[in-house]
């Protein structure tokens, strides 16, 4: 943890331990892997002062990483770059959806491991849809988004909605927001990283709903690993006003979502010391505790969780999904009494979906 805090550029009031077995430092990288924070741990690592730096084998493999995900950066940029491009030609309005927006809130963006470009695309979901399908004809689509070709190997999905949640009220008042604010998102305008070129990314103001939405889908539905808390770290640090806290308070309420943004602001403060005034609500301990547990035991996407490592069929998955529920019905009841119902409404969505495109 006292690494990442280094690579996150976090002042550390404890002083770091001396590590001496490769195993110990194999298993630190490893879990860096498991939630995808290893651009930010390789520069925790090199920042250590020589006599606590890890031995030549392991400091050889940072150094790669660094230079891998670097690399990985720039070509998911140029990706986003061309799908805008695209997108714009075709007549569309966009943005940009986490990922290389995210990245340009780090000191240093090119430490974020980057992953698939999400689009919002500000258009009719048929229309959106079918646009997807003329170049890739089987592309999948599901409730908030669509495939879409893979470009120089950074698979692309298509937003009609950048997120959703279970609870049919709360989804209802989610999705009515979304539709207001989607020509202020697609109008606000930036040059990525690298200047490779100007895109459309949402506001802080947007993304402080949008991502609590997006981490409540990730905790319900598969798991939510240190790469979208560390993102909403630094998206706080950016800083609000006392109004636009209000505000964020507001919308976290009538979405559903307050709960959650306690336990987050908890687990943000264990993990990375955030300062009070950079809450945008009160902590909650109690839900917080069983977050944390969460993250640590699943890892990005909950891939590592050993639950999810025996699903080896559809029924399985279900099954996985019902448990899940359960786990977390004492703390996001809305959400996981929903699930059910609407995992059963989306079927049938994606079915009227694929007939009519």
């Amino acid at each position: 943890m006292l690494l990442l805090r280094c690579g996150m550029g976090i002042p550390l009031k404890d002083e770091m331990p001396v590590i001496q077995s490769e195993e110990e430092w194999q298993m630190i990288m490893q879990l860096a892997k498991e939630q995808t924070v290893q651009g930010i741990l390789n520069r925790g690592i090199m920042s250590l002062p020589e006599e606590l730096q890890p031995p030549r084998k392991i400091r050889l493999r940072s150094y790669m990483r660094v230079s891998k995900i670097s690399d990985l950066n720039k070509r998911a940029n140029d990706a986003a770059i061309h799908v805008l491009s695209l997108l714009r030609e075709a007549g569309f309005t966009c943005c940009l959806l986490k990922g290389q927006g995210n990245a340009l809130c780090y000191p240093e963006p090119s430490a974020r491991v980057p992953g698939d470009i999400d689009v919002w695309v500000n258009g009719p979901i048929m229309e959106v849809a079918r646009f997807a399908r003329k170049t890739l004809p089987n592309a999948f689509a599901c409730y908030h988004h669509i495939e879409y070709v893979k470009v120089d190997g950074v698979e692309v999905e298509l937003h009609y909605r950048p997120s959703f949640l279970n609870n049919f009220v709360h989804n209802h008042r989610l999705q009515r927001w979304f539709s207001d604010e989607a020509d202020r998102q697609c109008a606000n305008r930036i040059d990525l990283s690298g200047g490779v070129g100007m895109v459309s990314i949402p506001t802080d103001a947007f993304n402080r709903i949008f991502q609590m939405a997006h981490m409540m889908n990730h905790i319900i539905h598969e798991g939510l690993g240190m790469r979208q808390l560390t993102d909403y770290y630094f998206l706080l640090m950016r800083g609000f006003t006392e109004e636009e806290r209000r505000q964020d308070e507001l919308l976290l309420r009538r979405f559903g979502l307050y709960n959650l943004a306690g336990a987050v602001m908890y687990v943000l403060k264990w993990l990375f010391a955030l300062p009070e005034e950079k809450m945008i609500v009160k902590p909650d301990k109690r839900i917080g505790t069983v977050l944390l547990k969460e993250v640590q035991n699943g890892g990005n996407f909950g891939r590592y969780d050993k639950n999810a490592q025996k699903v080896h069929s559809q029924l399985d998955r279900n099954l996985m999904r019902l448990k899940r529920d359960w786990r977390l019905l004492k703390v996001f009841p809305s959400e996981c009494l929903s699930e059910p119902l609407f995992r059963l409404y989306h079927f049938f969505w994606r079915c009227w979906l694929n007939i009519y495109i």
